[in-house]
Formats: structure tokens, sequence, C-alpha cells
């Protein structure tokens, strides 16, 4: 029996072993899968671009804890301070010491009460509250400010990595050219020379020297974009074949020129960096409040019980009651108090010229952007319409004509490089639209209503957000601009665009009146 069980206990040992090594090899087989994986190439757009960054942006969680903490200040503002309790045993005799041999010998017990002044505690509160209102602003901006920077480095990026596919493809070009004419040398067709020879591998050393130059622009407009958000290094990043334009900007060239005759500073107005200064307006507008009621007296009241010991002789004595208000005189604080008051009132007014300055300032963007787009389209169309086509007819014709040997070398290289330079000046112009297009949507974001987006859904044609605006189609380098489309969306537009007016409208007029007030109460 005792055998039996060691050879049972050995064999479940031994397929232990064998099952253990079993799943070791596995796991050191997957491992090494694992480690040794090839890095392999995704597309990165630049809607993935802003929602990686926007999900990775730690500022919000910072500033909902700040808004948090808000809170909780409004909690401990709106209290008052925290009685005062006293004992005191007061006008004992000093010849015996006896509590009963004097009758103002006492025992006191009193409590005193300070109330606030004014309503300084109402208002703390009220600050409060408003601090922390300001943080869901703060992000709103933040994020504004966020998608309009990774758009600038993701267009720097694509327009990189679309130059070096343009450069490789001239490359190729000439190349095939170069294959082509020395083909013709070795046979003695037509008027080839050694030095065409020369001068095509001069030009395509010269090609890629620009190439190398920039696949480094690129990788450093990577690096740039990659402060955003964290990627693994095992994987490459490459941009798409397309660049769309309405994924930006989702409103045509009809509404921003009805927007330019509507007033674009109500929109302005409403931009998360304005509202940013409209809380410190109201911020500071409390504060200015605060001050005014630290002039007024700050009250306290007080109680007492004074407990007596019947007299030596066997009298009794009553025992006293006291009560008592105290109240400060501002005999010498009324200068600082009055100091305080017009500093407040000070900041109240820089508040709200900082304010109108940046309502200047992002409207003067604004127009200053639309002007530069129409100016941008216009060359784009020149670009689309003839000057790329006649930079390759150019091209085509210098080749037949010097394979036809009528005429020069040199004409070829001179039409070969102006079609290069016409189509790395089209690459550049597109982003430069999509540019100026990201600079738009940033000034207009509170018509473009931000949701969040899903991270499955980046990657189809036409993101959900603008679906609404009837964009269902895909546009491509080279082909007709959005705002160039109809204008069957731009009713919506503006009919958001009024709503928003009605409702910017209403609290702009209450804050301009609570502004009066205020700085009418200041002078005061």
């Amino acid at each position: 029996m005792f055998n039996f069980n060691l050879g049972m206990i050995f064999t479940c040992l031994t397929q232990a072993h064998s099952r253990t090594c079993y799943l070791q090899r596995a796991w050191l087989g997957m491992l090494i899968f694992l480690v040794g994986a090839p890095s392999f190439a995704t597309t990165l757009s630049l809607q993935e671009a802003q929602q990686l960054a926007l999900n990775q942006d730690i500022y919000s969680q910072g500033s909902k804890l700040q808004e948090a903490a808000y809170q909780h200040d409004s909690d401990a503002a709106d209290s008052w301070d925290n009685p005062t309790i006293t004992t005191t045993l007061q006008s004992v005799p000093t010849d015996g010491f006896s509590l009963n041999q004097e009758p103002m010998t006492q025992l006191k017990l009193g409590i005193r009460q300070a109330m606030p002044r004014g309503d300084s505690a109402s208002i703390s509160r009220t600050i409060a509250i408003e601090q922390a209102q300001k943080e869901p602003v703060k992000r709103a901006a933040r994020r504004a400010w966020l998608l309009r920077e990774v758009s600038m480095d993701w267009l720097a990026w694509y327009q990189a990595e679309q130059t070096v596919i343009l450069l490789r493809e001239e490359t190729q070009s000439i190349l095939q050219l170069l294959e082509m004419v020395e083909s013709s040398y070795r046979s003695g067709v037509g008027g080839t020379q050694q030095q065409d020879i020369i001068q095509l591998r001069l030009e395509r050393l010269r090609l890629e020297d620009t190439l190398l130059q920039e696949q480094q622009a690129a990788s450093v407009a990577l690096a740039q974009l990659s402060r955003w958000f964290d990627f693994s290094s095992e994987v490459s990043f490459t941009v798409p074949e397309t660049l769309n334009h309405r994924d930006i900007y989702p409103f045509n060239a009809s509404f921003a020129r009805q927007v330019e005759r509507r007033d674009l500073l109500y929109i302005i107005d409403a931009h998360p960096s304005v509202q940013l200064l409209a809380k410190d307006e109201i911020v500071a507008t409390q504060k200015l409040s605060l001050a005014k009621e630290q002039t007024k007296p700050m009250w306290a009241f007080e109680a007492a019980y004074g407990y007596r010991q019947d007299a030596q002789n066997g009298m009794s004595q009553a025992d006293f009651v006291s009560v008592g208000v105290q109240v400060d005189l501002p005999l010498f604080s009324s200068k600082r108090q009055d100091a305080n008051v017009s500093a407040s009132a000070a900041r109240l007014g820089a508040t709200s010229t900082q304010r109108r300055l940046e309502v200047r300032r992002l409207a003067a963007l604004a127009e200053a952007s639309e002007t530069q787009l129409v100016s941008l389209l216009a060359r784009q169309q020149l670009f689309d319409t003839a000057l790329l086509a006649q930079s390759e007819r150019l091209a085509e014709s210098a080749l037949n004509a010097y394979m036809a040997d009528k005429g020069a070398f040199d004409d070829v290289m001179r039409a070969r490089i102006s079609h290069i330079s016409a189509k790395l000046d089209a690459l550049a112009l597109h982003v430069d639209i999509a540019k100026n297009l990201a600079e738009l949507a940033y000034l207009y974001y509170p018509l473009i209503q931000e949701q969040p987006k899903d991270t499955h859904t980046l990657n189809s044609q036409t993101h959900p957000r603008f679906s609404q605006f009837g964009y269902g189609h895909s546009l491509q380098f080279g082909g007709r601009h959005p705002l160039q489309t109809s204008d069957s969306n731009s009713g919506q537009l503006i009919t958001n665009m009024d709503t928003h007016k009605s409702a910017i409208g209403s609290s702009r007029g209450s804050n301009i009146d609570t502004h009066t007030i205020t700085a009418i109460g200041a002078q005061q």
C-alpha cells in the first residue's frame, strides 16, 4: 500500500510537472511573441488626436478638485464664530479669602457671541460659490484651447508627412526619367548628352537631401504632437490620405458672411475665455460688496450669571444676571476700510476692462481669419482650376519636345521643378486653410457646441457631430472646398445663433445692471 501510494504520488507530481512545464513554455512563447513583436503602424486622424489629448488632459481632474474645494469653502463661509464661555470668580476678599464674607463675591459664568459684520458671511459664501462655478468655465476654455493647439500641431505633422510622400513620388519620377534618358543616350537616339544624365542625377540627389530634411521635420512635428498625449513606442503613426476640412470647421462661407453682418460681439461674448472674465467680474463685484460690509460695525452679545453664597450671618443673597451688547467703533480703521473699498472698486473696473478688451481681441481675430480665409480660398481655386494643370502640362510638353529633339533639357528640368513647387505650394495652401479653420473653430466655439466623442466612432468617414449639418461625404485634398458648398445648413446654425444671442443678451443685461448698481454704490 505504501509503495502504491508513493507511485501514485510520483505519477501525479510528474504529470503536474509536465503541465507546469507546458504552461511555462506557453507563457514564455507568448512573452517572446509580445516582446519581440514588431512595431505596427496605424493611422492617427485629427479627431483621434484631439480625443486622446482631451482624455489624457489632467487639467480637468485638478479643476474638479478645485471646484469641490470652493464648494466646501462656501459651506464654511456661511457660519458664525464659536460662542465664548467665561467663568470668573470675582471680588474675593484678600483678608480671609472667604466666599461669603463680602456681598460682591460671586462665581460668574458668562457666554459671548460675536456677530459677522453686516452680510459679510453671506457674501463670502457667494464668493466661494462663484469661484466654484468658474471651474466648469475654465474647463471649457481649456477644452477649446486644447482643440486648437492639437489641431495646429497635427496639421504641421500632416503637412510634413504629405511633403515626404510628394517628394518620394517625385523621386520615383526622376528615376524613371533618368532611366529613359540613359537608354536614349546609350542608343544614340536624339540629341541626348552626358551632361543631361549628370544633371538628372544631381537633381535626384537634391531631392533625396530634401526628403531627408522633410523626414526629420515630420519626426519633430510628431514629437511636438506627442506632448498632448502618451502613446507606446511600439506604435508608429501615419497621417490619413485625406484631410477633411469639415471635421475642423462645420460652417460654410455664407454662414461666415451672415455672422459678419450680425453682431459678432454677441457670439464672442459667449466664448469660454470671455465668460471666464465675466465670472471674474462677478467675483470682483462680490468682493467690493464684502469690502463695504467690512465698514459696518461688528456687534457682540453677552450674558452672565453670578452665583453668591449666603452671608456669614445666614442672610440669603440673590444671584446676579447680566446682559450686554458690544460694538466696535471704526475710529481708527476708517482710512483702511475706505482704501479697501476703493481698491476693490478699482479691481472691478480693471476686470471689466479686461473683458471688453478680450471681446475686441477675439472679434478682431475672427474678422482677420475670415478675411484671410477668403483670400486662401481664392488661391486654392486658382491652384485647383488652372495652376496645377498648367504646370503639369508644361512639364509634359517640355519632356515631349526634348524626346522629339525639339527642346532643351534645361527646359525639361525647369518645368519639372516648377511643377514640384506648385504641388508643394498647393499642399501648404491646403494646410493653411485648415489652420485658419481651426482658428475660426476656436473663436466660434460657443456655436460649435462640442459634445463628448466616442473613440470607437472616430474612424468613420463622417463624424456624428456634423451629421446634423448634412455633411455626409469626405472631401479629398485638391477637391471642392466645404465652404464652397450649398448653404442648406446655414439656417439651422443661424437659428442656434439667434437663440444663443437672446440668452447672452439677457444674461449680459443682468450683468451690466449688476455692474452699474455696484459702480454707483462704490461711488457713494
